[in-house]
């Protein structure tokens, strides 16, 4: 996920756009979980939760991830070709390696702990200080736990590791692993052969081909993931999946991720927007989005409703919340490639910033509800405004003011501050 403005490229502009407000719909996203009643493992639920959270949680849910590794996926082809394989790693593992291992290592065990403190009772705190509590958290990261995760409770770091909003990073990176290993064998295949690596342009029958197949891998993949891996009964919970701690999922969102980042990668080899090749109208796209929207509500009520979903409910739901989501891909870049491909002062900064926008942004969403918690009275879409306005506004300052200036010493403050924290808690 590079935060560098694609400046050179003007059919390329809206990606940027594009990626900067996904991110800050993902800061909205975190700053509702204290105020709807759909994340069990929150370190603060308001005493008055409402169902109008939970609803744009779950729809932004549907395709903000979704989206971005589309868009990541777009941009990493041409990385590679540019740079080559040691360029190219080199770049990875300091633009998402270094920032992984400083927020799983420094961050979360504060975030963690601040959870752990409102969770456990007085007694318990007592027993376990800062530095226990870190140095637990750190035993459990090097287990390397393989298998699944249930995510309906809260998950203490020294008994369950979680990598909370850092599995993006993690996943992006083993995305780009696989990547990179596959170009590179099938271009020494093609060398071999004594072929050439080039792609004719592609025509718009075989956007929308390419885009079908997406969809009934979607649906194909979801249905799999959903046999096996959910209850009928629950076909809503959150089922993750730990690869040795370094990367962790949610299962049935990755038969949507996988092929859009695959999806990526083909539309920039077979020059997609930049050959007058997109998605087509954006009205089109729009109209069946919230056709789906809809459609996918009311199977969603019926499901929730029903003590024991039906075999045709569950068929509904494993192929219309796919294609749902691919939906809004289509509308949101037919809208972004027709009517939002130029930059304005302000788009170019929150794309200069969203990266870091996106690393700082967490601790904002799980602490600014703890301190609102005395604003008795105030209705609570009040208090969940406010606390998304202010994690939208923190995190720009602190990505513009603090961590693009001075990173090294951000690093060595989140150090002071684990051995203080060590040393007084």
């Amino acid at each position: 996920m590079e935060h560098r403005a694609h400046a050179s490229s003007n059919r390329i502009t809206f990606f940027d756009n594009l990626r900067y407000l996904m991110v800050m719909l993902v800061l909205i996203f975190h700053s509702g979980a204290s105020y709807g009643s759909l994340v069990a493992f929150w370190p603060y639920h308001d005493p008055n939760p409402t169902e109008v959270v939970d609803i744009i949680m779950l729809l932004l849910d549907v395709f903000m991830m979704s989206i971005l590794f589309f868009i990541a996926g777009y941009f990493a082809l041409p990385s590679i070709q540019k740079k080559g394989g040691g360029r190219f790693w080199a770049g990875k593992l300091k633009q998402l390696g270094i920032p992984w291992l400083v927020i799983t290592t420094l961050v979360l065990p504060v975030l963690d702990y601040v959870h752990y403190f409102f969770q456990a009772t007085d007694g318990e705190v007592s027993q376990k200080s800062y530095g226990v509590h870190w140095w637990l958290s750190m035993q459990k990261i090097t287990e390397f736990f393989l298998g699944p995760m249930r995510m309906s409770e809260y998950l203490d770091m020294t008994e369950h590791f979680y990598q909370r909003y850092m599995w993006f990073i993690s996943l992006l990176l083993l995305f780009f692993v696989v990547l990179w290993l596959l170009y590179f064998v099938r271009r020494k295949w093609i060398q071999a052969r004594g072929q050439s690596l080039q792609v004719d342009t592609a025509s718009n029958r075989s956007v929308y081909l390419a885009l079908s197949f997406v969809g009934f891998l979607n649906v194909t993949l979801f249905a799999l993931v959903k046999c096996l891996l959910s209850s009928p009964d629950k076909p809503f919970d959150m089922v993750w999946f730990s690869l040795g701690n370094l990367v962790q999922f949610e299962t049935a969102k990755l038969a949507f991720y996988v092929p859009y980042f695959g999806l990526g990668v083909y539309a920039y080899s077979r020059k997609w927007f930049t050959s007058g090749k997109d998605f087509g109208r954006p009205w089109v796209w729009g109209l069946i989005c919230f056709s789906l929207m809809v459609i996918n509500m009311l199977v969603g009520r019926s499901m929730v409703r029903a003590a024991e979903p039906s075999a045709g409910l569950q068929l509904a739901f494993v192929v219309l919340y796919p294609l749902w989501t691919l939906s809004f891909l289509g509308a949101f870049t037919a809208f972004g490639s027709r009517r939002w491909n130029h930059a304005t002062l302000l788009d170019r900064e929150l794309t200069t910033n969203s990266y870091n926008m996106y690393l700082v942004h967490y601790a904002f969403p799980m602490t600014l509800p703890l301190l609102l918690n005395t604003w008795v009275g105030s209705p609570t879409l009040v208090k969940f405004g406010a606390v998304a306005l202010l994690t939208l506004l923190l995190s720009y300052g602190f990505s513009k003011y603090v961590l693009r200036r001075f990173p090294r010493l951000v690093v060595s403050g989140l150090v002071g501050l684990n051995v203080l924290l060590a040393v007084v808690i």
